[in-house]
């Protein structure tokens, strides 16, 4: 008997690993993070053509899975907003850099 595809994904940790880095901006909002902390707007310079609401979107998302932390700083009456990495999120960077590595193997297989 075969099983829909669904019923082997419920329990797939590879499926619950991707729902949190799935997204056209999420894995480079996080190798921009690889540097260090930045502010939102030199993550959005850094990114270029991303929005400011889906980037808000995509960050949010991010901190709600706890890979990366907000923080304000308030400075002459102007509140400054950036974003890091949490320690539980720098666990997730080996896991990026294998997956990039596959990812240019299979580039140059396909361009082979």
């Amino acid at each position: 008997m075969v099983t829909a595809p669904t019923d082997k994904l419920v329990d797939c940790p590879a499926l619950a690993a991707l729902s949190v880095i799935s997204g056209k901006w999420t894995t480079r909002i996080l190798w921009v993070l690889r540097e260090g902390s930045c502010d939102f707007g030199a993550l959005r310079r850094a990114l270029g053509g991303v929005s400011a609401k889906v980037l808000t979107d995509h960050l949010k998302a991010l901190e709600a899975e706890g890979v990366i932390l907000r923080r304000e700083r308030s400075e002459a009456g102007v509140v400054h907003v950036s974003y890091a990495y949490s320690d539980y999120g720098r666990t997730l960077i080996p896991a990026l850099d294998a997956l990039g590595q596959w990812g240019l193997t299979h580039a140059a297989r396909d361009r082979g």
